[in-house]
């Protein structure tokens, strides 16, 4: 057992971190052709799933459920130059 204590922002860069890279795993389980490489980044999509969640209670809890809003739209334009939107939405 680890116990570490987080400020707000810190907590909040960390859920956002995680909720991305749960993204980005499950997107490669999803696509990939590779049997070994699916199965591999769908445990560990789950895995990662199930100590965001834990965390993520765990914040709400100390931060309220905004903690969990990640949206930057005031600041951000709705597509860059290329017209891809900035980040998934």
């Amino acid at each position: 057992m680890l116990t570490v204590q987080l400020s707000h922002h810190d907590t909040r860069f960390i859920l956002e971190a995680l909720k991305m890279l749960e993204e980005k795993w499950q997107h490669i389980n999803l696509t990939t052709t590779d049997e070994d490489e699916q199965a591999e980044y769908g445990m560990d999509a789950i895995d990662l799933h199930a100590t965001r969640t834990s965390l993520e209670s765990q914040a709400i809890a100390a931060f309220g459920p905004t903690i969990t809003n990640f949206s930057r739209e005031p600041f951000a334009p709705a597509t860059v130059p290329n017209g891809e939107h900035p980040r998934p939405r």
